[in-house]
C-alpha cells in the first residue's frame, strides 16, 4: 500500500508519530523523529513490517530525548533495515560532533552513520577536523559502546589536535585508511604523512595514542624537524614520545640514519631526545650496522656511541667497545690518522664562523694512534709516519689540524722518517 501525504498532513501527526513504529528497540540507542519537512511524503507498507517512508523538501530529524539532529534535503526510511537515507546537504549535529556530507546513511539501532562526499567532521572537544571522500561514524551509546569510532578512506586529511596539550596547532595526518578512536587514537595505512611546523614524518602506516603521549611509524619511515630544527631520522620502524603535544623523543630501529646540518649518524638504532623542538642528546648503538657518526672531516665509530648536543650544537660524542675515530685523509699521506681506545671521547668547539670543528680527542683503554707529521710550513716534503700506543692517548687540535699528542702510561711506538732521495 502506498499514500501520498501531504505537508500538512506530515507535520499533523504522521511522521511526528514515526517512533511509534520505527523506534529503536536496543537500550540507549537513538529514537528517530521526523518534525519537520518542506515537500511531499509518501508512506510505503509493503507488509511483512516493511513499511518505508520519504519526505523531502527539506527535512529535520532529531533523536527524542538527545540533542542529536540530521537536516537534509530528503529522507528517506526503510523499516526492515533499520536505516534511514539522507540526500542532499546533510548536517549531522550531536552533543560532541558537527558533521557535514552530500549524502549520508544512518542506522539507529547499530548507531552508525556512514557519510558520503564532501565529508568535513569536526570533533567539538578537541577540535580536530577530518575532511574526505567518505567517513563511516560509530557513535557511543549505553549498551552499544563506550567509545567512539571513525572509519574513512580514499586518502582523508585530519587535523588531529591533542585536547591535553598547550600547542593549539594540530597534526595533520593523510593516508590512504585512517582509524580515529575516542578524542586520543589515531590509526592510518598506505603512505602516511604527518605534517606540522615543527615536525613532519610519512611511512607505510603509522600508530598515534594522544592518551599515552606516543606513537609509531612503520616502513620506510622517516621523521624530520622543521624550520630552524633541521634533521632527518630514517629506520624500518620509528617510535617517538609526546610531552604536553611536542616532539620530546624519537627512535628509529633497524637501519637506523640521523642527518643533521653538520653530521651523519649510521646504526641499527638510533634514538634523540628532543627540547623546544632541538636535538639535546643522542645514542646509537647496533650489531648489524656498526655504530657510526661522521661529518666531513672526522668519522667516529663504535660498539655504542652517545652524542651531547645541546641545542642542537654538537659538543661531545662518546664511543665505547673497540672504539676509533679517523681524520678525513691527506692525499699525499698512506691513509687517514686515526686514534683507538675501548672508549673514545671527542670534544667540538665553533670557530669564529660559527662552524663545529674537533679541538679534542681521548683514548683509554688499550689506547692507540697513527698520524702524519708534515715538514714545517714553507718545506716540501712527504710527512712522517708516528704510531704510538699507551694506557691513555689525548689529540689535540688547533685551527682545525694536529696541534699534539700526549702518550700516558705504557707508552711505546714507532716513528718512521720519510725516505729523501739524494739527485746524484
Amino acid at each position: 500500500m502506498q499514500i501520498s501525504l501531504s505537508v500538512s498532513w506530515l507535520l499533523a501527526g504522521v511522521l511526528v508519530s514515526v517512533p511509534s513504529v520505527v523506534a529503536a528497540q536496543v537500550s540507549g540507542t537513538c529514537r528517530p523523529e521526523l518534525v519537520r519537512t518542506g515537500g511531499q511524503g509518501v508512506y510505503r507498507d509493503l507488509g511483512g513490517g516493511r513499511i518505508h517512508q520519504f519526505a523531502s523538501g527539506g527535512v529535520l530529524a532529531r533523536c527524542i530525548g538527545q540533542p542529536t539532529t540530521i537536516r537534509a534535503d530528503s529522507v528517506a526510511w526503510y523499516a526492515e533495515l533499520n536505516r534511514m537515507d539522507f540526500e542532499g546537504t546533510v548536517r549531522f549535529r550531536d552533543s560532541t560532533t558537527r558533521l557535514d556530507a552530500d549524502r549520508a546513511r544512518y542506522f539507529p539501532n547499530d548507531e552508525r552513520l556512514e557519510a558520503y562526499g564532501a565529508v568535513h567532521l569536526e570533533d567539538e572537544n578537541t577540535k580536530s577536523v577530518l575532511t574526505g571522500d567518505n567517513l563511516t561514524y560509530y557513535r557511543v551509546a549505553p549498551g552499544v559502546r563506550d567509545t567512539s569510532e571513525l572509519f574513512a578512506s580514499r586518502r582523508p586529511t585530519v587535523e588531529y589536535q591533542d585536547p591535553s596539550a598547550d600547542r593549539a596547532e594540530p597534526y595533520v595526518i593523510r593516508g590512504d585508511r585512517v582509524r580515529l578512536k575516542g578524542e586520543g587514537r589515531a590509526w592510518a595505512t598506505g603512505r602516511v604523512t604527518i605534517d606540522r611546523s615543527d615536525f613532519s614524518a610519512s611511512g607505510d602506516s603509522v600508530a598515534l595514542d594522544l592518551d599515552r603521549g606516543d606513537g609509531t611509524i612503520v616502513g620506510s619511515a622517516s621523521a624530520a624537524g622543521q624550520d630552524t630544527s633541521s634533521y632527518v631520522l630514517k629506520g624500518s620502524v620509528i617510535a617517538f614520545r609526546l610531552t604536553d603535544g611536542d616532539l620530546s623523543w624519537v627512535q628509529a630501529q633497524d637501519s637506523g640514519e640521523a642527518l643533521s646540518a653538520e653530521w651523519v649518524a649510521l646504526g641499527d638504532t638510533i634514538e634523540l631526545s628532543i627540547v623546544d623542538d632541538l636535538i639535546q642528546q643522542g645514542n646509537v648503538w647496533g650489531v648489524v650496522r656498526r655504530p657510526r657518526v661522521q661529518s666531513a672531516e672526522q668519522t667516529i665509530i663504535g660498539d655504542s656511541l652517545a652524542i651531547d648536543a645541546p641545542d642542537q650544537i654538537l659538543s661531545e660524542i662518546r664511543g665505547f667497545g673497540s672504539a676509533l675515530a679517523t681524520t678525513a685523509g691527506d692525499t699525499t699521506a698512506a691513509g687517514p690518522d686515526w686514534i683507538s681506545g675501548d672508549t673514545l671521547l671527542a670534544r667540538f668547539d665553533s670557530t669564529e664562523t660559527g662552524k663545529r670543528v674537533i679541538v679534542m680527542i681521548r683514548a683509554d683503554g688499550n689506547a692507540r694512534a697513527y698520524y702524519h707529521v708534515f715538514p714545517p710550513e714553507g718545506e716540501v716534503g712527504p710527512p712522517a709516519i708516528n704510531y704510538a700506543r699507551g694506557r691513555r692517548i689525548i689529540a689535540l687540535f688547533r685551527d682545525e689540524e694536529l696541534d699534539r699528542i700526549d702518550v700516558v702510561d705504557q707508552a711505546d711506538g714507532v716513528y718512521l722518517e720519510p725516505i729523501v732521495r739524494r739527485t746524484p
